[in-house]
């Protein structure tokens, strides 16, 4: 009779086994890694016997085999999409949400290409031999993320924003400006609220921020640079804004307005966005959303 004694006594526990890890990226990852983050500067490591630069860096030169780590060269940060995938499904390790583009770019001055995040093109406008240019992180990390994207050199100027037909979910575009007592005071002159908590240092230091601030309104108007001008750009109608302020804009603040493509809607052939609004910190100030009438076709206009 066969023993069944050791199938019987066998059971399954459900769980989850947790592995947590440390690598370290090396003598020449770590150069390359710190001059990202403390110098704004991709680094390469060029061969003296076969003049190629390498990016990301290697010890030793992947053709010759010599010896280049300490042929370190500083490389400018434009350069040129290869190749490229657009990932379409969602892992918790992702760094955005799909649809988002991952590319090979060739910089300039270098002789390989590294894998990068490329933003503010939609997928299906996505090319190879696409020229871009790296965005830094506000924050710093030490990681290959200190650059936070790649986005397309501005091209040539253009009569018309997009259309409905070329705008797609995912593209994005941002504007940046400096907060100035300047501006706080003009922006109270245009419209006329002059409460002091916006131009009375003495009254604003019993509030509970301590100082004056500048109007919510004020940075909330940076997104019509983005929206008018960029995405989808010249002759766009925005016909809703809703903002949601979450920190107050001090003066000297450095404030970003973004916004990207989230929904197309067919039947209106209008556009919904997402709006957020961060500075100098990397903090939210505010967010919202947008509804927007995109240009017509240049032909119409």
């Amino acid at each position: 009779m066969q023993d069944t004694t050791a199938t019987r006594d066998c059971f399954i526990v459900q769980g989850k086994l947790a592995l947590p890890f440390q690598y370290f990226a090396g003598r020449t990852g770590s150069r390359f890694l710190t001059a990202l983050r403390d110098r704004k500067v991709i680094r390469g490591l060029r061969c003296e016997g076969c003049a190629k630069v390498f990016v990301p860096p290697r010890a030793t030169c992947e053709r010759c085999f010599a010896p280049i780590a300490d042929n370190w060269v500083d490389l400018a940060p434009t350069g040129t999409v290869t190749g490229f995938t657009v990932v379409r499904y969602a892992e918790p390790h992702q760094p955005l949400k799909p649809p988002f583009i991952q590319a090979l770019i060739r910089l300039d001055g270098a002789d390989t290409p590294f894998v990068h995040i490329v933003r503010g093109v939609g997928p299906s406008q996505m090319r190879t031999g696409l020229r871009v240019q790296a965005v830094w992180a506000r924050k710093t990390t030490a990681t290959i993320r200190d650059i936070d994207h790649f986005r397309p050199l501005a091209a040539a100027t253009r009569r018309r924003g997009l259309t409905y037909d070329e705008l797609e979910v995912g593209m994005s575009a941002a504007f940046t400006k400096t907060i100035t007592e300047t501006d706080v005071y003009l922006f109270a002159g245009i419209s006329g609220d002059f409460n002091p908590m916006h131009v009375d240092e003495e009254f604003a230091r019993g509030t509970p921020f301590g100082t004056r601030i500048a109007h919510g309104a004020l940075p909330q108007c940076l997104i019509a640079n983005v929206l008018g001008m960029k995405l989808p750009g010249l002759g766009t109608v925005a016909l809703e804004i809703n903002t949601r302020f979450r920190k107050p804009t001090f003066f000297g603040d450095t404030i970003t307005a973004t916004a990207e493509v989230v929904e197309k809607l067919d039947a209106r052939r209008w556009v919904r966005m997402e709006l957020t609004w961060t500075n100098q910190k990397d903090e939210r100030v505010a967010e919202g959303t947008a509804l927007v009438m995109p240009p017509p076709p240049e032909e119409t206009v």
